[in-house]
């Protein structure tokens, strides 16, 4: 039986892409996020080309290309500025016919929106429970109603309420460090001409533009999961933690106000074996949570949106159909989970000793080598290729 029509929990760039790719293959598409207004509060992230490759399947890569800032040149760098790592971005786009993009992530929502059929996206109606049987899946909301659908998609993040429901077992997995990122308008030429990330002892920072005036940042600092800060605590303890790193760092953190940065402690899940229960089946973080390092992410999702819309349209059966769905991207997500974790491991040593040993290793390490790990991600194609 063909799944007319699908429901989406969460309205994330995951879900609204799933939501795409499905209207594009002729599917009836709910998508229900909890939140009641999707505005401006949010930070940037990087698209690589793998992303933007399957944006241009989905017909929205040109206006995301404009809206966001091409990344032509990254630098790992030490926390005294010191180059350890030169990366010339730019040649991705040589190699695999799409920039490498960086982009606020409520610009991206937009554009994402924008592509949606009209009352498609229903706002401030939170999941509480998924009932299904042989014939449909029916979802019960906090508002009381419920409705029904031949598919049900857990879009909702990290801390999916439908992933619960299916898998309680699953536990996450923290990281052992926290992150801050914030997002600043600045005429500083430093900062809006560097891409970088700087690596201290149990520290990072990084930095990216995401638009013509607009630097994303972020750092992270090895601490317990939980640990509660009010907003200028956050800030006073940043401008600390980092007065003696490189410019422009501590330029950018002064120049953010304190309510505009946001903390969030690191998690992932260790990949797991099945995402689906019948009707039900979960997508983006819902199903394969990653730590940032790789900034792989969303692009994840992205690709996970367009493989399960084309596994609904080539095979009639849902069952099936689910089944290819996890059997292209199962193997593949895990890998980005597992490298990312290890890469974090590695950027986020306490011990000086070891810092120094690690900067001087990344110095000496050829380029290509270094960042064969980047290329392997970046250079899929999620329109013909199958992992290996």
């Amino acid at each position: 039986m063909t799944a007319k029509k699908i429901i989406i929990i969460g309205g994330g760039i995951g879900g609204l892409c799933t939501a795409i790719a499905l209207q594009q293959n002729g599917f009836d598409v709910h998508v229900y996020e909890k939140v009641k207004k999707l505005g401006e509060v949010g930070a940037g992230l990087t698209l690589w080309s793998n992303a933007i490759k399957t944006l241009r399947a989905l017909g929205v890569a040109d206006q995301v290309i404009h809206a966001g800032s091409k990344v032509n040149r990254s630098y790992i760098r030490a926390a005294n500025g010191d180059i350890l790592q030169d990366a010339h971005m730019d040649e991705m786009k040589a190699q695999y016919g799409e920039p490498v993009v960086a982009i606020h992530r409520a610009a991206l929502h937009d554009i994402l929106i924008n592509a949606l059929k009209p009352n498609t996206l229903t706002l401030d109606v939170g999941f509480v429970k998924f009932e299904q049987d042989e014939n449909k899946v029916s979802v019960h909301f906090d508002n009381g109603k419920t409705d029904s659908a031949d598919l049900l998609i857990g879009a909702d993040g990290i801390h999916s309420a439908v992933r619960k429901q299916m898998f309680p077992e699953i536990q996450l997995r923290y990281s052992g460090y926290t992150a801050w990122r914030g997002v600043v308008e600045t005429e500083n030429e430093a900062a809006l001409g560097l891409t970088s990330e700087s690596w201290g002892v149990g520290a990072r920072f990084g930095i990216v533009r995401v638009d013509k005036s607009r630097v994303y940042w972020f750092a992270t600092s090895n601490q317990p999961a939980g640990e509660k800060s009010t907003s200028d605590q956050r800030k006073a303890s940043l401008l600390r933690a980092f007065k003696d790193w490189h410019d422009p760092i501590y330029h950018l953190l002064d120049l953010t106000p304190a309510d505009m940065i946001l903390q969030n402690d690191i998690y992932d899940i260790s990949p797991f074996a099945s995402w689906t229960q019948g009707r039900v089946t979960l997508l983006g973080d819902a199903a394969h949570p990653t730590t940032p390092n790789m900034g792989q992410g969303a692009c994840m999702a992205i690709e996970s949106a367009y493989v399960l819309s084309r596994s609904l349209k080539e095979d009639a059966d849902h069952r099936s159909a689910l089944r290819r769905y996890e059997g292209e991207r199962h193997a593949r997500t895990a890998w980005i989970t597992n490298t990312s974790w290890m890469i974090g491991k590695g950027g986020q040593v306490g011990n000086p000793l070891l810092c120094r040993l690690r900067n001087f290793l990344v110095k000496i390490t050829p380029a290509g080598a270094m960042q064969k790990n980047l290329q392997r991600a970046a250079g899929f194609d999620t329109m013909k290729d199958s992992w290996k």
